[in-house]
């Protein structure tokens, strides 16, 4: 099963205390299905426009398509794969952001094709970088790196895309970003953000059966979040997944 993989990241600019990437991975097979799926969820909850986790601020419809985002996920044949990196103890961060980054990506998209085995064409969000073939380049490294391992190199292609155009970009948007801010606020207990967001983090949380969407995983192909660097691994705790499709939605009343 080939697949598109579609690639977003949380908290690169400002003073985030972390940041995040995230790869969704949709069956080439399934994408109109998975277009169509995404569609009639804008539709069911109210919302107008792009995905975007900036936008999730104070309705019940913007919490409640975050989650049900989550449970398709789980639900599906689509994987999401994630890396969570606390900038004060990476320290190629603090010499060359853009480098450290795409070094990160780097990592993330070598570990993610080793574990979906299948043949990728990554398409990323865009950036505005200082070297104009960073996505080129992430494939490529990536790509050797799999064959020093013995795996097939299986990364056809990566390349930059506009969000607007690919709702696998933003889903990938939703999921990220709660995965990262999720864990700015273990970082930060104090840090209170928008009340929808505060009500999404519960119901995505209970539904991967934790209490707080805070935690890594155990290498887990369909849904993972890898702590970066080693030192940040299992801050607070590494916990499994269990899928828990049984969580309620929001209520306007708890908005």
């Amino acid at each position: 099963m080939d697949y598109l993989v579609y690639g977003d990241e949380s908290g690169t600019t400002g003073s985030d205390r972390c940041y995040s990437i995230g790869l969704l991975c949709v069956p080439k097979s399934k994408v109109d299905e998975f277009n169509k799926y995404v569609l009639d969820l804008k539709k069911k909850h109210g919302i107008v426009g792009e995905l975007k986790w900036s936008k999730i601020k104070n309705s019940a419809g913007q919490a409640n398509i975050c989650v049900d985002l989550l449970s398709m996920v789980l639900r599906s044949s689509c994987c999401f794969h994630s890396i969570v990196v606390e900038k004060s103890i990476y320290n190629n961060w603090k010499s060359d952001r853009e480098k450290a980054f795409y070094q990160t990506y780097t990592y993330l998209l070598k570990n993610t094709a080793k574990q979906v085995k299948s043949k990728l064409i990554v398409l990323i969000d865009q950036k505005c970088d200082k070297y104009k073939k960073n996505d080129e380049v992430i494939g490529i490294v990536a790509n050797n790196m799999l064959a020093k391992l013995g795996s097939d190199r299986t990364i056809q292609e990566v390349t930059m895309n506009d969000s607007k155009e690919h709702l696998g970009l933003q889903v990938v948007d939703i999921l990220t970003g709660a995965v990262n801010s999720g864990y700015m606020k273990f970082l930060n207990p104090k840090l209170s953000l928008s009340v929808a967001k505060e009500a999404t983090f519960i119901k995505m949380a209970n539904m991967l059966s934790w209490d707080q969407l805070v935690y890594d995983t155990y290498p887990n192909k369909d849904f993972n979040i890898w702590r970066f660097p080693s030192e940040n691994r299992s801050r607070p705790a590494t916990k499994a997944i269990t899928p828990n499709f049984s969580i309620k939605a929001v209520e306007p009343s708890e908005i």
